[in-house]
């Protein structure tokens, strides 16, 4: 059983949505203990399988035994294992909170079904390691997102639907050419063998490797949501229900930064000197652009969605700095931010259900009546913001380290300025809406609700209490990235298991 470790995370989250759709189609209670049940043992099985991949292990399954580069494999290290986590980590608390508030008709138009299917297109994502399947798994991601996104066909819904369709399908144009321009030079797709290939590419080859990394820099970037492709997501994350901008927010534009921290080192080694100087550039903007655009925000979830290219912005900077440290803390920060952006949107959506309203400016007085919701926010706030104790200040303290290490200052300043705007920012909701002036009725609320912000934000604390072990846990990480050797002899190498 455990040899099928590696496509279990995409197979059981296939099998459920097929349950869901055949056998409980019109039983709505059976869909929500079946979705939950079904997170739980995916959850657990990508435990158990983080333990190999914690201790150094490169599991390789080599779909049909063929062995690569000419069969189809899926790949999963210390990176992939710590990116299944936190989908788990997430899709839990969501389907927490979605089952106390999604509405019925959503749940009856396969709210449950396409959930679970945006968690197989992640974890293939997260596993392969064929450059052509991140891009059928980018399609799989594509396809449940949007029905995701315009699931109850509101107006504003539909408006946030059109340009990311649109430009969600214009970067997967670009994904495919540069994949064929990868395989026209090199005659591969396996990411391992091409690793092996580009390096000795030179002339015309060595140009359109180029070429195929500014498409694929475009793609993953707009995935990401950096700056200047980021204009999509402020309007497009605030429109569906909480429940799936919580999830979007948390884990969605962490696989355009997975994909930029697997294939970049891996695929485009030579290429690193001006990829990461471009990194950097977009990183600083994005931070700046998206921490200015949050500061003028009153809207709950749309301050928060800036807030998200303004952090994605330390992750572009600990990238693109290509150090084992640099990466290391950007491992760190983005598992910091996952858990507590996704929080943040989760207490947003208790908040606007306790109040009927979603401007900081007519929410108020939620501190009296309400302790464990300030107390929710307010760690996961100053999380956020990166003040101590908590898991945000150690997050942003490695990247600012790593960035003066390497004597890239200006860089340095940029993501510290960020920190306090995102401080005052967070401060904006501390004070309007929980020690303003009381405003409106109050609507009951369920425990489930909390259960999910209360995950996260526990999570958030034992990142801050650990966060010395996982930042060497982070360190090995930044090692297998940064270092593929291991990598490409685990994938290249004789067959050692796999499917049948």
């Amino acid at each position: 059983m455990t040899a099928h470790l590696p496509i279990f995370p995409i197979v059981w989250p296939l099998v459920t949505a097929v349950m869901l759709l055949l056998v409980w189609r019109h039983n709505i209670a059976a869909q929500r203990l079946a979705s939950l049940a079904s997170v739980l043992v995916l959850l657990a099985g990508e435990f158990v399988f983080m333990g190999r991949l914690g201790a150094g292990e490169i599991v390789v399954y080599r779909l049909g035994n063929w062995a690569a580069p000419f069969g189809i494999v899926m790949m999963a290290d210390r990176l992939s294992g710590i990116m299944l986590l936190l989908t788990g980590v997430t899709a839990l608390a969501t389907l927490l909170f979605g089952i106390a508030n999604m509405d019925r008709d959503r749940e009856r138009h396969h709210f449950y079904p396409l959930f679970q299917l945006l968690l197989m297109g992640m974890n293939g994502a997260f596993l392969t390691g064929d450059i052509f399947n991140l891009f059928v798994w980018f399609e799989v991601l594509l396809i449940s997102s949007y029905g995701l996104l315009t699931l109850g066909g509101e107006p504003r819904q539909l408006r946030a639907g059109i340009p990311f369709l649109a430009l969600n399908l214009l970067g997967s144009t670009f994904f495919l050419v540069a994949v064929a321009l990868l395989y026209g030079v090199t005659g591969s797709l396996n990411m391992a063998h091409l690793h092996e290939i580009t390096r000795a590419a030179t002339g015309t080859g060595a140009t359109m490797i180029t070429v195929a990394a500014i498409l694929l820099l475009l793609v993953f970037g707009l995935k990401a949501a950096i700056f200047p492709l980021y204009f999509w997501l402020p309007d497009g994350y605030p429109a569906p229900p909480v429940t799936i901008s919580a999830f979007f927010g948390g884990v969605a534009t962490k696989v355009g930064v997975y994909s930029m921290m697997r294939v970049f080192p891996l695929v485009f080694p030579a290429q690193n000197g001006w990829l990461g100087e471009t990194l950097l550039v977009l990183g600083a903007v994005s931070m700046l652009v998206g921490v200015l655009g949050a500061v003028c925000q009153t809207e709950l979830r749309r301050l928060l969605s800036f807030h998200i290219v303004s952090q994605i912005g330390y992750l572009m900077f600990g990238l693109g700095l290509f150090s084992v440290a640099s990466v290391a803390a950007a491992i760190f920060y983005m598992v910091h931010y996952t858990v507590v952006k996704c929080a943040l949107f989760l207490i947003a959506g208790i908040m606007e259900r306790i109040t009927g309203q979603n401007s900081v400016k007519k929410i108020g007085g939620l501190v009296e009546g309400f302790p464990l919701l300030a107390t929710l926010f307010f760690i996961a706030g100053l999380s956020l913001a990166g003040l101590p104790p908590w898991s945000g200040f150690f997050a942003k303290l490695t990247i600012v380290m790593a960035g003066f290490q390497q004597q890239r200052y200006g860089f340095a300043a940029v993501a510290v300025v960020t920190g306090f705007f995102t401080l005052f920012s967070m401060m904006k909701i501390w004070h309007l809406s929980f020690w303003g002036e009381k405003a409106g009725e109050r609507r009951p609320t369920s425990p489930w609700m909390y259960g999910g912000a209360a995950l996260l934000v526990s999570f958030s604390v034992i990142l801050a209490v650990g966060a010395k072990p996982l930042n060497a846990v982070a360190h090995d990480t930044a090692q297998q990235v940064l270092r593929p050797g291991a990598y490409v002899q685990a994938v290249l190498g004789a067959p050692a298991g796999g499917g049948n």
